[in-house]
């Protein structure tokens, strides 16, 4: 895969401009739909993706917590089969463009000669909405657009908007099924308050490495940790606000991710984990005591070892 963030016309191109964020199996089967034009038409399978969520800056207080990392992002969409990643720096210039002349830049900077329009998709400030208007420019520019077929997969429609409503419903199994994969979290493990070690279960602190990636719903989660080592090991994972217990601690507004990592040993303060989430297990809830809350994270441990067992690793 090819990451290209300059003007670039080495090859002729075929391509499919969004944000993909989650790249989701939606996402992918039209990325396998793109492939197989490309293949036909004897062109290089291309994505136009952005560095950041257009409404960051169209209307900054509505734009969506994200599902990937930029990086992330484009690792997957070049796992999906596309060869060429073109970076777009989302710029006010850029969201001023009609579709006409973001068409144009496209095939001018990345001789795009064909693009697949996904089902639902628009581009450019205008928005334009019927298919025929784009393939109308497009014969105007002299790029083919091709109209992609609508992904069915189950009952269930996927959109990015839905799995981050399902994150934040606290309904990760869902998000696992639209997302092909266990919707995760990856970064730095800091210092926390130690209630888990004096308690006898360590909980490694997680900072995430991108404070834009959405968070899911507060509550304990079966996880699966992959630690410095990399190996994926079973967990618990508590997303809280420290409402463990009510004696001296009143809590915070700070958003706290602490993994156990189950029969896990080593000191990993300040090196980079990834936490993937499996299944809710229960929602957040303060203790009267520490008693009451070894309790029930002995319970939690009971209940992610059951789950993961069934998953497999």
């Amino acid at each position: 895969m090819n990451l290209i963030t300059k003007q670039d016309t080495s090859v002729r191109r075929i391509a499919a401009v969004g944000m993909y964020d989650g790249v989701h199996l939606g996402h992918r089967f039209l990325m396998d739909y793109l492939g197989a034009e490309a293949r036909s038409r004897g062109l290089v399978p291309s994505v136009v993706t952005f560095s950041r969520h257009p409404l960051s800056l169209v209307r900054p207080l509505e734009a969506p917590a994200l599902l990937n990392t930029l990086e992330e992002r484009v690792r997957l969409i070049g796992e999906s089969g596309v060869r060429d990643v073109i970076l777009l720096s989302f710029s006010d210039s850029l969201r001023r463009m009609g579709a006409e002349e973001f068409l144009r830049t496209l095939k001018k900077r990345y001789a795009i000669d064909a693009l697949v329009l996904g089902f639902n998709n628009r581009f450019g400030h205008d928005r334009l909405e019927g298919m025929e208007q784009y393939r109308a420019i497009g014969e105007r520019v002299g790029v083919d657009v091709i109209p992609a077929p609508e992904y069915r997969g189950d009952a269930a429609p996927i959109s990015s908007s839905i799995i981050r409503r399902y994150l934040t419903d606290g309904r990760v199994e869902d998000a696992t099924r639209a997302l092909g994969a266990h919707y995760s979290l990856a970064g730095r493990v800091v210092e926390g308050k130690r209630l888990g070690r004096a308690l006898g279960f360590p909980t490694a602190n997680l900072m995430p490495s991108a404070p834009e990636q959405l968070v899911p719903k507060t509550g304990a989660y079966a996880a699966y940790v992959t630690t410095p080592d990399g190996v994926r090991r079973c967990g618990v994972v508590n997303i809280g606000y420290r409402p463990t217990v009510s004696e001296g601690d009143a809590g915070g507004h700070v958003i706290s991710i602490e993994a156990h990592i189950i029969d896990f040993v080593g000191y990993i303060y300040d090196e980079e984990i990834r936490v993937e989430f499996v299944k809710y297990l229960r929602p957040e809830r303060r203790f009267p005591n520490t008693d009451k809350l070894a309790a029930q994270v002995k319970d939690d441990i009971a209940a992610a070892r059951k789950c993961l067992g069934k998953q497999g690793a």
